[in-house]
């Protein structure tokens, strides 16, 4: 597993540096050893919701999000992209959590990019496995 060091949101932008909704946002994972490693199509709204946070901008809506009340309950304590999807192009996480008043984390398959948003709203590691970051580097020659 290789650690990400930065986390950013890729796609068409509005002035205000927030992605457009006609986007498909990416994001880019930058790696420890200096690659990069990229996950596409990821929902506009978490791709905001990442965007706004890592930007430091104040959320147009003040009601509590699901993101936000997982760290009000639990400890987020890693997120790893650990598989590719077999059969399909898609990616899976896993996360790490330690509820309020458990003695042990429980870990929980999850979207990525769900997984992510919580890794930087809580300010968790997020670990990307190195097998899935040599095959997409593959699956870029093939296409090339």
């Amino acid at each position: 597993m290789l650690e990400v060091i930065n986390v950013q949101i890729l796609t068409l932008a509005t002035k205000e540096g927030l992605p457009d909704d006609r986007a498909k946002p990416m994001i880019r994972f930058e790696l420890t050893d200096g690659r990069d490693f990229f996950m596409v199509n990821i929902p506009y709204d978490i791709a905001r919701n990442i965007a706004l946070f890592l930007s430091d901008q104040p959320t147009p809506d003040s009601r509590l999000q699901v993101h936000d009340l997982i760290g009000e309950l639990a400890l987020v304590e890693r997120v790893e992209i650990d598989l590719f999807v077999p059969n399909s192009d898609v990616y899976q996480a896993t996360i790490q959590v330690l509820p309020e008043g458990f003695e042990r984390a429980i870990r929980y398959s999850m979207v990525p990019s769900h997984a992510t948003l919580l890794a930087v709203v809580n300010d968790a590691p997020i670990f990307v496995a190195d097998e899935l970051i040599k095959q997409s580097i593959d699956r870029s020659k093939e296409n090339f």
